[in-house]
């Protein structure tokens, strides 16, 4: 007598009454988040992207927005820069150029940019940021993973 509430039960939870269905197009698979810009900045003497919503932009346009600096709220959490003021950087491809008035960069500032245009230039590209080596003026070749 016992089975027959357990009967009952098991009933109701596999007669919901819904039926199958064929296959529904929804269109393309989801290929992952990809808008903003990567932008690499410093945090306790560590390079560290900082996701902008602008973009996804060139390598050009994501300097241009390093080159002015943190915003306040990325300043609240730490993250400053290591690139001197008013730097000229001319960015053509996967490598840049620094203006006349600087002879050369830290480490740590060249990380930024490398990492910056290496990001920009991976979106673009759709691969990973370290598989774009960046030309360095007078330094050869480099990746992101050369200063993280």
């Amino acid at each position: 007598m016992r089975a027959w509430p357990l009967a009952l039960v098991l009933a109701a939870c596999t007669a919901c009454g819904v039926g199958p269905t064929g296959v529904i197009r929804a269109g393309e698979a989801p290929r992952g988040f990809i808008q903003g810009t990567s932008l690499y900045f410093v945090r306790h003497d560590r390079l560290v992207p900082v996701t902008r919503p602008e973009g996804p932009l060139a390598a050009a346009e994501a300097v241009e927005l390093l080159t002015g600096g943190p915003t306040s709220k990325e300043r609240e959490r730490a993250v400053g820069t290591s690139l001197p003021k008013n730097l000229a950087v001319q960015v053509t491809g996967d490598a840049f150029a620094l203006g006349a008035s600087t002879s050369r960069l830290s480490r740590t500032a060249t990380g930024q940019l490398v990492c910056t245009i290496a990001a920009a230039t991976a979106a673009e590209r759709g691969v990973e940021v370290d598989d774009v080596r960046v030309t360095v003026p007078g330094d050869g070749q480099a990746r992101c993973a050369d200063f993280t």
